[in-house]
């Protein structure tokens, strides 16, 4: 998020405001940024089971089984993400485990190029206060000072970071299962903005509202949390923006299988265009996206159904994420945000993440009694890069790699790329890597500058990959 296009955005959410309507203005509409959650529960929650290990033969990470505490992890992590078009992360912080969260200020907050993206806080609110028996987090008195108390803990820690994401000029704060807060939360919320706001901090909530099922936006404190189904504008109107974390539901098995014959991406979404009809006078809408799913490998007693990673049987790996990226999440970009979420990068126990995995053969076999139990016949491969280069296909028009004549990475380097009326710039990052957005460009002719080499090279963009050019 360093580059110039970014900073004309962050120019823009400085000044904004909401319009004589009331409903929110257009922030940032020079690009799609690209955010994915981002998983710091590493190695712990590698021995709780993933498909991948479970293979036959077995897959991993391209860093093994790597230390989230460890900056080097965190530095090659960062690195894919502004080579391929990864635009921030959410990192994940629990209310209960903070031992876990150290690893943000030990590893992730230590990356020597953390200046290359951005990151904000995905608050594990489930760790708070959820109840497995009503499927909600009750918000009693005690709860509700605490969920404050934390919000004034994240403003010390990381809100002021210089790489913190902002929106609006304010700082982005996920509340991961928001959709299940009953009681007392419309108060917690509304008191830890204003005692945030006496601190010169205004939070920018995004909640996760969007489900097949949510809670009743009225309940009381006393009486039992009342399930809902369709967006509860009374819920709704508390935050900034909405999303779903994950529209999986394991209890539709119609949405079971390949996405070209199940009902995933139809119902998908419909659910998307009845909450984000729902909610656009009042917030702002961001969709999410995932390249499969499978959480047999941790919780194969629960019996869960698949969703495999490829749009039909013979496609090819990855295409289930890339129908999904058409079909669910550029219809669906709210235009006054242009923002998109992506499920995960490295959530590896749901098998959900899309960092780069080692090279290997597709297989179908596992190491179960049956040789199927886990991936339920579905092919599963050793993807490297495929979903990195997947998102920068659609979101990137020009990328490459700047080096110098010993061969060094170029960094800090101001690029321009010019077609018709439309001029973008953008710098290098720390190991030489550039990368111009797509939006608003076309297939044709370019012209690509670099002031300080006093080279203009003519380019040729593509409609449906970026052009890689390294110089």
């Amino acid at each position: 998020m360093r580059r110039t296009t970014l900073a004309l955005f962050a120019a823009l959410v400085l000044t904004a405001c909401r319009r004589p309507d009331g409903t929110p203005p257009i922030v940032q509409d020079e690009q799609i940024l690209v955010g994915a959650h981002y998983h710091v529960w590493y190695p712990k929650n590698f021995s709780q089971g993933t498909l991948r290990a479970r293979l036959d033969p077995p897959q991993q990470p391209v860093r093994g089984r790597y230390d989230s505490t460890d900056p080097a992890t965190a530095e090659q992590h960062i690195a894919w993400c502004s080579q391929y078009g990864i635009d921030f992360l959410t990192l994940d912080w629990w209310p209960n485990r903070p031992s876990q969260n150290s690893a943000i200020e030990k590893g992730f907050l230590q990356a020597a190029n953390l200046n290359d993206i951005r990151f904000c806080i995905f608050y594990e609110a489930w760790d708070l206060a959820f109840d497995t028996t009503t499927a909600a987090t009750m918000f009693t008195p005690a709860v509700a000072d605490r969920f404050v108390a934390q919000m004034h803990e994240l403003a010390d820690r990381y809100l002021s970071h210089p790489r913190y994401l902002h929106i609006d000029g304010r700082p982005v704060i996920i509340l991961y299962l928001s959709r299940t807060f009953s009681g007392d939360f419309r108060d917690a919320i509304t008191r830890a903005r204003s005692e945030l706001a006496a601190r010169g901090v205004e939070p920018f909530f995004i909640g996760d509202e969007i489900f097949w099922g949510v809670m009743a936006a009225h309940t009381k404190l006393s009486g039992a949390p009342i399930p809902a189904r369709g967006p509860q504008m009374g819920r709704i109107e508390l935050f900034d923006a909405i999303f779903g974390y994950n529209l999986y539901d394991w209890s539709q098995p119609p949405q079971a299988g390949y996405g070209a014959q199940s009902d995933y991406v139809k119902d998908v979404s419909a659910l998307y265009d009845e909450f984000s009809a729902a909610s656009s006078n009042s917030v702002y809408f961001i969709p999410d996206i995932i390249p499969g799913y499978n959480d047999r490998g941790v919780r194969l007693d629960v019996d869960s159904f698949a969703i495999p990673r490829r749009w039909t049987r013979d496609a090819e790996a990855g295409s289930f994420f890339a129908e999904c990226f058409d079909r669910l999440a550029v219809p669906h970009l709210d235009p006054r945000l242009n923002m998109l979420f992506i499920t995960s990068f490295n959530e590896w126990n749901e098998d959900t993440a899309i960092e780069p995995l080692a090279s290997g053969s597709p297989t179908r076999r596992d190491h179960s009694p049956g040789g199927y139990d886990y991936t339920q016949g579905y092919r599963y491969t050793g993807y490297d890069k495929r979903y990195l280069e997947i998102i920068r296909d659609k979101v990137v028009a020009l990328c490459g790699t700047l080096t110098t004549a010993e061969g060094q990475p170029a960094a800090g380097i101001t690029l321009e790329l010019k077609q018709g009326r439309r001029r973008l710039i953008t710098v290098s990052d720390s190991r030489g890597t550039y990368r111009f957005a797509r939006k608003g460009l076309t297939a044709g002719d370019a012209l690509l500058r670099i002031p300080a080499r006093t080279l203009k090279q003519p380019v040729t963009l593509y409609a449906d990959r970026a052009l890689i050019l390294d110089l």
